[in-house]
């Protein structure tokens, strides 16, 4: 438990930030992931598979009295920005406010709140209140359930804010309660939406061509050359680009002095996939398109930002510093992030970005981000302010890429998928502490955004929204009975394993994708199951497309071709895909064959063990003091190496994302890097030592064979340690 814990733990950074818009993928997530990661949503993740992991849900927590519910309007310091109708609830007198109230510790009789707002409420206002009611309801379940310390959510509705909320506290020391106008919470990947609003910007003004070689565009960056095909800017947009992973994006510390276009430069990614072919999310790749953005407008992205989306859309209290670099005042109005700690909660520290901050370091309230959910849901426009066309806005939300037009996907930068006949677009969010969800649904003309300061679980995040969209629509969770086994017919081409594509192909870094698996095994003619995470569901063939499937509760997957072959799997979050692998490729090959060349490196010092002593008879001459030395320096190696990896793993368990910048790559990482090469370099002696092996006098025919079985087990670990980049690779 403690090899697929810790190494959860490395999967789960990369999801970080990339947390999609639902919890039950495939993903880790969010890893990116994602994360992420049949986040990826998760991740899954989204997006994560932590079955014995820290995203698993914990029990609940002890949380201090229940802080009164802050509600805003959708402009604190505006009174006419929000509808009369939006303000019913906020404009109550505070006596009646107080009577709404539970009293501190006591439980929440979500009907009488909802009875007695009614009474009180203002002509039509009854639909807004009793979804209110449900929301604090929902809310209050989710802290009480996973022991979270802080949750802040904003629900728009026809161009206005339907209500804004604050749960918990922000501080539980000080019983600061969250404040939905001012309680600032990191929303993680939800930043990379301005990113690319900007960037669509540019587009409209006839700055940037979606389709151009981003070469052109970029002062100082050069993209490599790969596959004989440029890298654009719609591939950036589709996490299409063909980058690799980076887990070197969270290890710039906000105290790095190196801009966004050094460290650019000295941590660009391999490109792996050529462009296009593949989903597989990039933290590098859309803080590239910031710089892009500098680049083309002339003015550092934090100022083009500011001056060309904060300030016209009115969203005062949106931030991008650290918390280090924070002032006074701002950092006062940041939740303090909560993990889990001996049964009760304990703080953690925010995670660092550095310069790569406009891949998920943005702060903001609850009422900014419905101002934010309006402006996309009116097309580009916000009470007067409009950022960009109807027409640019419409173009941003189309689908760059039709491999999957009934699966989820992206369209430039938004997360796309389908749920119960619905269209949702969004973004998630996670960083070491925070997860959030923004959900739009243009048909219903509304939007949900959620955040919580704790890491104990994601599924109030990635379920809230959905469960918000039940209740407006009046559809729900429709559940279906579990199809009876019988030949599988086509499906059985989905059969097998698939690897997360969203990893590191080219340093050390690879490893920690042995984990990150869905496995696929077809139940019928029209049914499969799909486990990863940990966790098995159903999918039943969707009947406009031969390679979609939908689970019970919405969430859609789809396989990818090549000619008639299937070599992929697209996750429900949109931003993961999973490569198709083969025995060799299948991460279980690497176990198998570290186990059984542990369990002959045993067997080999159990026998020298077993012969000292009894003289010649078992052994004597050059060909036989060769071998033996072969052997038994052999199986050392073996044990120093799986020493190596335990302690590894040990430093995995404790690996904390907030402080990576000081300390990755770890130094068990080199470690085992360089018992990786030992593992190599006796391989080589064991083959080399093969002849004098089956020439020595003295070692019988069993001995002999136990030397060829350990021989070759090792020849074929070493192949597969080079594979996952353990030796011959860059240790980051």
């Amino acid at each position: 438990m403690l090899v697929v814990r810790a190494m959860h733990i490395v999967l789960a950074l990369c999801a970080l930030q990339a947390a999609p818009m639902r919890a039950q993928s495939p993903s880790p997530p969010e890893t990116s992931a994602a994360e992420p990661l049949l986040e990826r949503a998760v991740e899954a993740p989204a997006v994560e598979d932590l079955a014995a992991d820290p995203t698993a849900e914990a029990p609940a927590q002890a949380l201090p009295a229940e802080a009164p519910l802050a509600e805003a309007t959708d402009d604190a310091s505006d009174p006419s920005a929000a509808a009369p109708e939006s303000r019913a609830i906020a404009e109550e007198s505070p006596a009646a406010q107080d009577e709404l109230r539970p009293a501190p510790g006591a439980d929440v009789n979500v009907d009488a709140l909802i009875s007695a707002a009614l009474a009180r409420a203002p002509d039509g206002s009854e639909d807004k209140l009793a979804l209110a009611g449900y929301l604090d309801g929902v809310a209050s379940t989710f802290q009480r359930e996973h022991g979270i310390a802080a949750m802040t959510a904003s629900v728009v509705k026809d161009n206005a804010l339907a209500m804004a909320r604050g749960y918990g506290f922000a501080d539980v020391a000080e019983q600061r309660p969250v404040l939905a106008d001012s309680t600032l919470f990191h929303i993680g990947s939800v930043s990379k939406t301005f990113t690319w609003t900007a960037v669509m910007m540019l587009v409209e003004r006839g700055q940037l061509n979606l389709d151009t070689d981003i070469n052109t565009y970029l002062k100082s960056v050069r993209i490599a050359e790969a596959f004989g095909a440029p890298v654009t800017m719609r591939h950036l947009m589709h996490h299409r680009a063909g980058f690799e992973d980076s887990m070197r994006v969270f290890a710039v510390g906000d105290d790095d002095t190196r801009t966004l276009n050094e460290v650019l430069v000295e941590q660009q990614p391999a490109r792996v996939y050529a462009p296009g072919l593949r989903t597989s999310y990039s933290n590098w790749g859309s803080a590239l398109a910031a710089q892009i953005v500098a680049d083309v407008s002339g003015v550092p992205y934090e100022d083009f930002l500011r001056r060309e989306i904060l300030e016209p859309l009115g969203m005062r209290a949106t931030v991008w510093q650290a918390p280090s670099k924070m002032d006074a005042d701002t950092r006062a109005k940041l939740a303090i992030g909560y993990k889990a700690d001996n049964g009760a909660l304990g703080t953690q520290g925010y995670m660092q970005l550095g310069a790569y901050w406009p891949a998920g370091g943005i702060a903001s309230t609850a009422t900014d981000m419905a101002r934010w959910m309006r402006f996309h849901l009116n097309g580009g426009e916000l009470d007067g302010a409009r950022l960009m066309s109807a027409q640019t806005h419409q173009a941003m939300w189309t689908r760059g890429f039709d491999d999957r037009p009934d699966a989820p996907d992206l369209a430039h930068g938004f997360q796309d998928r389908s749920y119960r006949g619905l269209r949702l677009l969004g973004h998630g969010g996670a960083t070491a502490s925070f997860f959030t969800n923004m959900v739009l649904v243009p048909e219903l003309s509304l939007g949900i955004f959620v955040s919580q300061s704790s890491q104990q679980t994601r599924v109030s995040v990635s379920q809230l929204p959905e469960l918000i969209i039940d209740r407006v629509s009046g559809k729900g969770f429709a559940p279906t009975l579990a199809v009876a086994t019988s030949e599988p017919g086509g499906l059985a081409d989905f059969a097998g394993t698939y690897v997360q594509n969203r990893r590191v192909f080219s340093s050390f870094a690879a490893t920690f994708a042995l984990t990150a698996t869905a496995n696929v095994a077809p139940m019928s003619a029209d049914a499969l199951l799909l486990t990863a995470n940990g966790q098995a569901t159903q999918y039943r063939r969707v009947a406009s497309g031969r390679d979609t499937f939908e689970a019970a509760d919405g969430a859609r997957i789809a396989f990818l071709r090549e000619g008639n072959a299937v070599v992929a799997l697209a996750d429900g979050s949109g931003v993961h895909t999973f490569e198709k692998v083969g025995v060799l490729g299948h991460p279980s090959a690497v176990f198998a064959a570290l186990a059984a060349a542990l369990l002959l490196a045993l067997t080999t010092l159990l026998g020298y063990w077993w012969r000292l002593g009894r003289g010649a008879d078992y052994g004597h001459g050059v060909a036989a003091g060769i071998a033996a030395f072969s052997n038994i320096v052999s199986a050392l190696c073996v044990i120093g190496f799986v020493v190596t990896v335990a302690l590894l793993l040990e430093d995995l368990e404790s690996l904390d994302i907030a402080v990576m910048p000081g300390s990755y790559p770890a130094s068990s990482m080199l470690h085992t890097h360089y018992a990786g090469w030992a593992m190599a370099g006796a391989a080589g002696l064991l083959i080399l030592a093969l002849l004098p092996a089956w020439r020595a006098s003295g070692w019988g025919l069993v001995r002999r064979l136990h030397f060829t079985a350990f021989a070759l087990t090792m020849t074929l670990l070493a192949i597969l340690l080079w594979h996952w980049r353990v030796f011959a690779a860059p240790v980051y």
